[in-house]
């Protein structure tokens, strides 16, 4: 009875590790792309046609034929490690590629909750870009989406076409190329919830036209905001993520009738499997927003109160009908700083 007990432990835990290399060694194009990306904080320009990362065959591909999109994507990456490292400036993840300051200690070596916000954030970001890119006609294989004429007056524009970003965000990252196994589908999920983040921000915006200001004819389109607007919501998702367990976990992680209805459940939300290291140690040395953030940001070690000098301008006023002059106002503030 015992033996049989070891044996099939055994077995079940050389599975689990075979498995579990597989995983690591055979990482889709879509993982490979938003990992890269957010890893490479640097305006290294790689060989290829997509330059700002060493893109896959059909990557380079999509490059090649729309000349625009490798600056698109080089905006899509900066535009997410801001908005991201701005947001997390006061938690104890801060956006940065490893815990607790260990090269060894990844956030891409399992699927962390940090992980999972990473995914969604690349996704969100490249098809805000995209979308913003048809608009301004900084790439050219999009349609306009929205051009608007009448026999009094003439007017051009384009809305923020989320359809499109969408679309294309999920074909650049070979979306359907994933996979279908657990590990493929909680990833594809995970960037869907990113993509979706965006398109809630979607807003219409409206031109009036008319004599003496009168709204007689009014035009419409749709706008995105600023991708910092949707860091509330993809911040959201990350705090409310859902922790899982692959169901059974075997070499070919198959996603069964089980494991497809979980997912169902959880459709809306960032899904994860690990969960995240103690980050406690990496605070040292942080700075806080105020002390209530201290209480969480130290982890109970307690702070040390400094002052610092800011300077701003204040006191502006327009001189000669069409410029702003202003002061110079100095000011002294308390620092934190965890001990």
């Amino acid at each position: 009875m015992f033996k049989s007990g070891v044996l099939t432990f055994l077995i079940v835990f050389t599975v689990s590790i075979f498995a579990a290399k597989n995983v690591n060694g055979s990482q889709p194009v879509l993982q490979k792309t938003i990992e890269e990306l957010f890893t490479d904080r640097a305006d290294v320009i790689y060989p290829g046609s997509c330059k700002t990362f060493r893109s896959s065959a059909r990557q380079s591909k999509m490059c090649k034929k729309e000349p625009g999109l490798s600056n698109i994507i080089l905006t899509a990456k900066q535009q997410a490690i801001t908005a991201c490292e701005d947001t997390f400036q006061y938690d104890r993840w801060n956006c940065s590629l490893v815990f607790n300051k260990r090269p060894k200690k990844s956030i891409f070596k399992k699927i962390y909750r940090e992980t999972a916000f990473v995914h969604a954030l690349i996704a969100a970001s490249i098809a805000h870009a995209v979308a913003r890119g048809c608009a301004s006609g900084n790439l050219s294989r999009c349609a306009c989406f929205g051009s608007f004429k009448n026999t009094s007056w003439h007017v051009r524009g384009c809305g923020d076409d989320f359809k499109f970003g969408k679309r294309f965000t999920k074909n650049f990252l070979e979306w359907k190329q994933a996979g279908s196994d657990q590990i493929a589908e909680i990833i594809k999920q995970d960037v869907i919830v990113g993509i979706d983040s965006v398109g809630e921000q979607m807003k219409e915006i409206c031109k009036c036209h008319g004599f003496s200001g009168s709204c007689t004819t009014k035009t419409c389109w749709k706008r995105l905001g600023p991708f910092n607007s949707a860091m509330g919501l993809l911040k959201k998702h990350y705090h409310h993520a859902v922790k899982r367990k692959l169901v059974n976990f075997t070499t070919k992680r198959a996603v069964t009738p089980k494991a497809r209805k979980r997912m169902q459940l959880d459709k809306n939300n960032l899904i994860y499997l690990q969960k995240t290291p103690n980050l406690c140690f990496s605070t040292k040395g942080r700075i806080c927003k105020d002390i209530h953030n201290c209480a969480t940001l130290c982890c109970g070690r307690g702070y040390v109160t400094g002052k610092k000098i800011v300077k701003s301008r204040c006191k502006c006023k327009m001189v000669d009908c069409c410029f702003v002059k202003c002061d110079t106002c100095v000011e002294t503030v308390d620092l934190f700083t965890c001990k």
